[in-house]
């Protein structure tokens, strides 16, 4: 995918999180369904080696780290997905995002994911440099992000458009996958700490996703603009649904859609209509889809 040449990927964050329980074999399958493009989920690993598809660093209190697969089903009172699983469910049908949680296993899901997707429909992301840095030294051609929520760069806001970028050059990371609080779409009248990331982006050619991103308008808001690689939504059905009205041209008044390089510097909108190449409907064959 070429950046600011066609709308945003639509990233399934957990799976379709509202249709059924988040990393359940059941969200997975409604996000295909849906039409989404990439599934998000998170990987972590137990005390006795076996890696699940699991949010939460613990169980009722007590670390993953320190509990057996077998001691996590009998806390959480079901079979929490094994990885090979749900890596099964997707394998031919939709791209996924690995969100690796700690470091220490970035071989084995390295290995995991790799016999069962071509490269093109894999991303590797973590909020953790450590972990990019490795996956980069165990495979230079995988595709990594680097995730950033606001908490990370507070505390640095006097050089914030350019830091993330310093972050994630210094990990070796392919692109950003940030909180929508760091990236908002419009000025406003004060300063807030976020304000030109994605003209940063666009500046430097550099793919930036953008999470959580729910409700009709601000779906339609970040769908609509060109410097946005790809969003992750708790709602698939809804984002691919926005993204085809944009897409054969729909009109909603005030839709704003940055298309190409900013003139003159200036935090400009261009007129609200789509152009571009549009998206054929997932068929027998998945289609390319992690920005390059």
């Amino acid at each position: 995918m070429n950046v600011g040449t066609s709308l945003p990927l639509v990233i399934a964050h957990r799976g379709a999180s509202r249709e059924a329980p988040e990393n359940t074999p059941a969200a997975f399958e409604a996000a295909i369904a849906l039409g989404a493009d990439a599934v998000e989920m998170d990987v972590r690993r137990t005390s006795d080696g076996v890696l699940v598809v699991h949010h939460n660093a613990s169980r009722r209190g007590v670390p993953l780290t320190m509990l057996t697969y077998s001691g996590l089903v009998r806390l959480s009172g079901h079979e929490p997905p094994r990885f090979e699983e749900i890596l099964d469910l997707c394998a031919g049908r939709i791209a996924v995002d690995i969100e690796i949680k700690e470091t220490g296993y970035e071989a084995e899901v390295i290995e995991e994911a790799s016999r069962r997707f071509p490269r093109d429909l894999l991303l590797y992301t973590s909020f953790e440099e450590s972990v990019i840095s490795t996956m980069k030294r165990l495979d230079a051609d995988a595709r990594c992000g680097l995730l950033l929520g606001p908490g990370r760069l507070r505390s640095r806001a006097q050089r914030y458009e350019g830091l993330p970028f310093d972050l994630a050059e210094r990990c070796g990371a392919d692109l950003l996958a940030v909180h929508q609080w760091l990236a908002p779409i419009r000025r406003r009248n004060r300063r807030v700490a976020g304000t030109g990331l994605l003209a940063e982006a666009q500046a430097r050619g550099f793919p930036i996703l953008v999470w959580t991103v729910d409700g009709p308008q601000r779906l339609r808001s970040y769908l609509a603009d060109g410097r946005v690689a790809g969003i992750i939504t708790d709602l698939p059905g809804l984002a691919v649904e926005t993204r085809r009205e944009l897409l054969s041209g729909a009109s909603w008044e005030g839709t704003k859609v940055r298309r190409g390089p900013a003139s003159g510097g200036a935090d400009d909108f261009m007129p609200a209509h789509v152009t571009g190449p549009t998206r054929p409907p997932l068929d027998d064959r998945v289609r390319p889809v992690i920005p390059r």
